[in-house]
């Protein structure tokens, strides 16, 4: 398996993904994400839109039906961490990042 590393970020109306990650459907567990991340020396980190995003952005999106996120920024404080994707759910944006575990391989994603 092809490892994983940081993309260049081209979001369109604020959604991206990266074009290493594998097509999921809605069907992927929880599990199946978890021993994708750990083949891969790291874990998968999520920040939900609902919980970082401004309340003005949230107020957009959720109220007035905007699905324009581009203004939102979402970061992951784990060292050496890069962005998978942002993507929609039924429970609104979510970032996903992948942190590796490795302290080499996290001094080299910063």
């Amino acid at each position: 398996m092809k490892s994983i590393q940081a993309a260049t970020v081209e979001r369109v109306e604020g959604y991206w993904t990266h074009p290493d990650l594998p097509e999921w459907d809605e069907g992927v567990t929880r599990a199946e994400c978890e021993a994708l991340a750990a083949r891969q020396g790291g874990e998968f980190v999520a920040i939900w839109f609902e919980l970082d995003a401004s309340e003005n952005q949230i107020e957009r999106y959720f109220d007035e039906g905007d699905n324009d996120i581009s203004d939102w920024q979402p970061v992951c404080d784990k060292a050496g961490s890069f962005l998978l994707s942002i993507h929609d759910t039924e429970d609104g944006p979510v970032a996903l990042f992948f942190a590796p575990k490795d302290k080499e391989a996290a001094t080299e994603g910063k």
